[in-house]
């Protein structure tokens, strides 16, 4: 299928956006959904940068080369066409960010756990979306094998790791998944998205209403 659900669109914009990579490995690339909304609002956002002349990479695995269009190279700076536990065994490379857009439960348990530990040791954080539960059978899709699921994971599948994030979402028929953040080191959000960015305009913002009452009573006078 190669997409997922909507529910947690604005979260992960706003999570990445707190981390602010400089560098992204999206594993599971599929339709391209992650790769081009980490474009926009890393990038696009915050400089309009159209020409594709981009100061961060982004790079990208996919298992089924079918998924693969032409579109995806303005997006991507590169895409590995092979399976997430093969590149990440033997990429050299380290990211700030590795993104697991609904990918894990396509693999066994062990191979899951594998690919989590193995993009720890590759990047600063590893971002994961995941059905959460028993409810989510699938299959394989047409011609692609790799669309069915091969194992069940609960929230507690995660907070072994020292530090974690977890925030829970329900689909249209009230299945549960989850957003999860994990890295080897605490957490941190870049000061210009993270807690002080909101507070900093929130104020503004609640300055700006302030002033423009008070104009609009000095001109009532």
């Amino acid at each position: 299928m190669g997409t997922s659900n909507w529910q947690n669109i604005s979260y992960n914009v706003e999570l990445v956006r707190k981390l602010n990579p400089g560098s992204i490995l999206d594993v599971g690339v599929g339709f391209g959904r992650w790769g081009i909304l980490f474009r926009e609002f890393l990038e696009i956002w915050e400089h309009s940068r159209y020409d594709g002349n981009w100061e961060r990479v982004i790079e990208g695995v996919e298992i089924f080369p079918g998924y693969i269009k032409d579109y995806h190279n303005h997006f991507y700076d590169k895409i590995y066409p092979e399976s997430a536990i093969s590149y990440l065994t033997n990429t050299q490379k380290h990211y700030d960010l590795i993104n697991f857009g609904d990918v894990i439960e396509h693999m066994t348990k062990d191979e899951g756990e594998k690919a989590i530990t193995l993009a720890l040791e590759r990047s600063e954080y590893v971002l994961i979306n995941i059905p959460i539960g028993k409810h989510w059978k699938q299959e394989a899709a047409g011609d692609n094998p790799y669309e069915a699921h091969c194992s069940i994971w609960y929230n507690n599948d995660f907070t072994k790791y020292k530090h974690h994030k977890i925030k829970s979402f329900s689909d249209l028929t009230l299945r549960n998944f989850s957003v999860v953040l994990l890295s080897n080191h605490r957490i941190k959000y870049d000061n210009r998205f993270g807690k002080f960015f909101f507070i900093k305009n929130v104020l503004k913002h609640k300055l700006g209403l302030k002033k423009l009452i008070e104009s609009f009573e000095s001109k009532k006078k």
